[in-house]
């Protein structure tokens, strides 16, 4: 299977599995100029990661620990394509606009520890 339609097939999931998130996908397409035919699927699952973020964020346990058990349980899964794409386009921006120590310690918490280690490896031990 060719890279894009790999990464299509992943979103097509994301979409299907996450219909609210299916909704903001398109707005945030909308809001960079882009149309939500548009195959610019690194935008799509950096507005999955910022939907998880915003439920840390709300603290709506339930719906993040969902999209961190999605990507988690995807991940042990993935083939190489899908894991370059989780860990730069979805754990990479993970929680980047959290300000609050406590919110970030608590969101912290929720992550499954495959998707831990991703983002340590690109940012470190988180310091809160």
């Amino acid at each position: 299977m060719q890279k894009d339609q790999e990464i299509a097939k992943f979103i097509d999931e994301i979409r299907d599995k996450f219909p609210d998130v299916s909704i903001q996908i398109d707005k945030w397409m909308l809001r960079q100029g882009l149309e939500p035919e548009d195959k610019w699927y690194w935008d799509m699952m950096e507005a999955f990661s910022q939907a998880t973020t915003d439920a840390i964020k709300n603290s709506d346990e339930q719906l993040a620990l969902s999209h961190l058990s999605f990507v988690s349980e995807k991940l042990k899964i993935a083939s190489k394509i899908e894991e370059e794409f989780i860990d730069v386009y979805y754990v990479e921006s993970l929680m980047w606009d959290i300000k609050d120590k406590e919110k970030l310690k608590w969101g912290w918490s929720l992550i499954p520890e495959n998707l831990k280690e991703l983002y340590k490896e690109t940012w470190g031990e988180p310091d809160f």
